[in-house]
């Protein structure tokens, strides 16, 4: 981004945006502005890192894909695309730092509402951590935002940077989540049906304005914990993806997954369903020993539910298995989002 662009906001045009927008990558105005070397204003951005080894995620939205902009709650929408790259740091252990976006343009855009976007945004980094160094702006027919995101791997008992991997499930491990799940695709419900009242609002809020789990990442990895994701595209659907690189079985007991009040008061029994392939929490599924587990800190224990174990492993291609609590296996109606396939 070029911050020596004019202000002029009275028409939107690239470099008018680019310099309202740089206005919130003020290296004055940033926490830990010293790991920000050069910031917007030329044609790259220089950066330092707290370590050696360095994380890189980069995730996309795109109007009518995931999110509508005729609802116009552009400071939630720009939350929540900041917090899906958070929450993949957060999967992964670490801390983030350093953020590029790219935004698409449609014609008739007004510069009122990146502005808006851009605030729920830096919010966001604010908040959990990380901050905009710079991206770029291109015509584009429909609205898209594109984060890549930089962090840095917190340590493990050893003293050393760890991270979390998808790859590290061993049989006897046990299957845990750090929060109620199904509260996002409840509050996508509620929005759609169009029902107001207090519950509803909490999951309407749950949808658009997620938590990342950067601090209780950070605190598995401390605790010896190797093997987590984050729950973006439904537990089951995003399980099958870590049993997968694993080679490994799954078996997880539906009557174990946390639901919120709300959302069973909501949607009564299709709240297991949202829970188990509704996507959106950005809670973190984590896999450890029984003794890891106990061995967490106290606060950490409290934050988690136990929902199942590894069962198998050296199975190609991985499998998840759902029991209800009869013990018969259960066949979720959906499992969960497929970018290509819906």
């Amino acid at each position: 981004m070029d911050s020596s662009a004019n202000n002029d906001t009275s028409e939107l045009n690239e470099f008018g945006l680019i310099a309202r927008l740089a206005e919130f990558g003020d290296v004055s105005n940033l926490q830990n502005a010293e790991t920000v070397l050069t910031g917007i204003g030329d044609d790259a951005a220089v950066v330092s890192t707290p370590s050696d080894q360095m994380l890189l995620t980069t995730d996309a939205i795109v109007d009518g894909v995931h999110f509508r902009s005729r609802d116009e709650r552009w400071y939630d929408i720009g939350w929540k695309c900041a917090v899906s790259n958070i929450s993949d740091i957060a999967a992964m252990g670490g801390t983030p730092d350093h953020a590029l976006v790219t935004l698409g343009v449609p014609p008739g855009a007004s510069i009122d509402t990146y502005l808006e976007f851009y605030t729920g945004m830096n919010k966001a980094f604010e908040k959990f951590g990380g901050r905009i160094v710079g991206g770029d702006v291109v015509s584009a027919p429909t609205m898209f935002v594109n984060i890549a995101l930089t962090g840095h791997p917190s340590t493990g008992p050893d003293g050393t940077p760890k991270t979390l991997r998808r790859s590290e499930a061993k049989l006897g491990d046990l299957v845990c989540v750090t929060g109620p799940l199904g509260s996002s695709a409840g509050g996508l419900e509620v929005l759609l049906s169009g029902e107001t009242n207090p519950s509803g609002q909490i999951l309407i809020d749950r949808h658009f304005r997620p938590t990342p789990r950067i601090e209780l990442g950070n605190t598995l990895v401390a605790s010896g914990v190797q093997c987590a994701m984050d729950i973006s595209d439904g537990l089951v659907g995003d399980l099958e993806k870590l049993a997968k690189v694993s080679s490994v079985g799954i078996t997880i007991e539906m009557a174990t997954i946390p639901l919120a009040a709300e959302l069973i008061f909501m949607v009564g029994t299709s709240a297991i369903e949202l829970a188990l392939s509704g996507g959106e929490d950005y809670e973190l599924v984590f896999i450890a020993s029984e003794t890891v587990v106990n061995n967490l800190p106290e606060d950490a224990l409290k934050q988690i539910t136990v929902i199942g174990n590894v069962t198998s492993d050296q199975l190609v291609g991985g499998n998840v298995l759902v029991v209800d609590g009869n013990g018969e296996s259960y066949e979720p109606l959906r499992k969960g989002w497929d970018h290509l396939n819906g």
